[in-house]
């Protein structure tokens, strides 16, 4: 039957029913989260008895995700099967939520069910989301709010109602409490957006933008205020050290790996530790001995890298295009029986021709893929408001990419997730509804 005789609703429950028919499928054949046990995550324990205190002190992330993890822990208990189970349905959420972004988009752009159709299942049956559904990290979640702000950025564009304004930069704030990658200086760029989405210059946006500014620096200043330094997370210095691949010794000293376990035996540390989530063996990222290292590590990583500028640009450079040889869904910690289903390349691995013809092969994909969105932003003539916000999402997209590549190291693949299952949709948009661009007609 010709999909023109469905409606949007039949379409968007039709897809909301097959999500829940392979996630469910999935789930009952063990795929699920390893464990919670990640560097960004507090000591569980410590959240379960003592959840403000625990977030308080917990400097090496802002505290957002971390509240989240720890108010599931204190609901489920000792089950932590219950505790991921729950986490799972929060995360199927999101994913329903994106379905519904997409739904809203067809009723207000009206483009036609076969764009609406395929747009869905790019969502549905994409190993990446599966798997970051099934990840105990914030990634799904700042993929959600992503398509929430690209929602938003298109309806302000639409009606330059200021609440949308309000709406993006609340959003914004969420991400800068959630992970590091997006710096308080994020909000400032939003701004910039902002102001390209209403095409004028206005001071009480500056303003509203300059108090969101003000309330993203509240990890940052509780830091400087608690641990006398300024940022919203602590392990930037141990991030760039790992960037120095020319300073073996810089490496081996700010490694996590060299901390001492013995700091409580430490006078100079005793006064420093104020709560049981600052000692080694609760959490070695957020411990006493990490903090006072990642200020040695961050100044002689700057110096490292000013003098030998070129040598770490390039390297980070190829990093980043080393980086398009993988798929987000082959990230290195992949979930519980994960592979046993998408394992799409294990074999190639077997033979070293295979395994460089399918880096070769992903490259020209992500590069036909970039193609297509810069071709579609100067060339493709579309509803302006959605190119608008489109763009704007794809400039964020390279936000994530710079400052994973080169104040982060080798996890492109988990960034790259954020913003780029946004930009999915779009390509699948773009190559539907423009697909009499790419295709090669002959008269007859």
């Amino acid at each position: 039957m010709n999909i023109s005789y469905y409606n949007e609703k039949k379409i968007l429950l039709f897809s909301i029913f097959l999500f829940f028919l392979i996630r469910i499928f999935f789930f009952q054949k063990g795929l699920n989260f390893n464990s919670f046990g990640f560097w960004q995550i507090a000591n569980l324990n410590l959240l379960k008895e003592d959840l403000i205190k625990t977030i308080y002190y917990f400097h090496y992330q802002p505290p957002l995700w971390n509240m989240l993890i720890g108010l599931i822990i204190k609901m489920t208990g000792q089950s932590g099967d219950l505790a991921k189970n729950i986490l799972l349905l929060i995360h199927w959420s999101f994913s329903i939520g994106i379905l519904f972004v997409i739904y809203q988009l067809k009723i207000k752009l009206n483009f036609s069910n076969k764009i609406f159709l395929i747009c869905l299942l790019t969502i549905i049956l994409n190993p990446s989301l599966i798997f970051f559904e099934n990840f105990a990290l914030y990634n799904h979640f700042s993929c959600f709010i992503f398509f929430l702000i690209f929602y938003n950025s298109y309806l302000l564009t639409e009606s330059k109602n200021i609440k949308y304004e309000y709406y993006i930069l609340f959003l914004s704030l969420i991400l800068t409490l959630t992970w590091p990658i997006f710096h308080p200086i994020f909000i400032i760029i939003i701004f910039f957006l902002i102001t390209y989405l209403k095409n004028i210059f206005q001071i009480k946006s500056l303003i509203i933008s300059l108090v969101f500014f003000l309330l993203s620096l509240s990890p940052s200043i509780k830091n400087k205020y608690e641990f006398n330094f300024f940022g919203n997370g602590s392990g930037l210095g141990q991030n760039m050290s790992g960037l120095i691949y020319w300073n073996d010794e810089l490496r081996e000293n700010c490694s996590y790996n060299n901390l001492s376990k013995n700091v409580k035996k430490n006078i100079k540390y005793e006064e420093k530790i104020k709560h049981p989530g600052l000692l080694y063996e609760n959490h070695v990222q957020n411990s006493i001995l990490a903090l006072d290292k990642s200020g040695y590590c961050l100044k002689n990583s700057i110096y490292e890298i000013k003098n030998n500028f070129s040598k770490y640009f390039f390297y980070r450079l190829r990093v980043l295009l080393a980086s398009h040889n993988r798929f987000s869904f082959e990230y290195f910690q992949p979930p519980k029986n994960f592979n046993n289903y998408f394992d799409i390349f294990s074999n190639l691995k077997k033979k070293d021709y295979l395994w460089k013809i399918k880096k070769i092969m992903i490259n020209l994909f992500f590069s036909f893929y970039y193609f297509i969105l810069m071709f579609y932003f100067f060339k493709i003539k579309d509803n302006q408001n959605f190119k608008k916000a489109s763009l704007c999402i794809f400039l964020l997209h390279i936000y994530i990419l710079i400052i994973g590549t080169f104040l982060n190291n080798q996890e492109q693949e988990r960034f790259r997730y954020t913003s780029g299952i946004f930009l999915n949709f779009l390509f699948f948009y773009i190559i539907v509804k423009f697909n009499y661009l790419f295709s090669y007609k002959t008269k007859v």
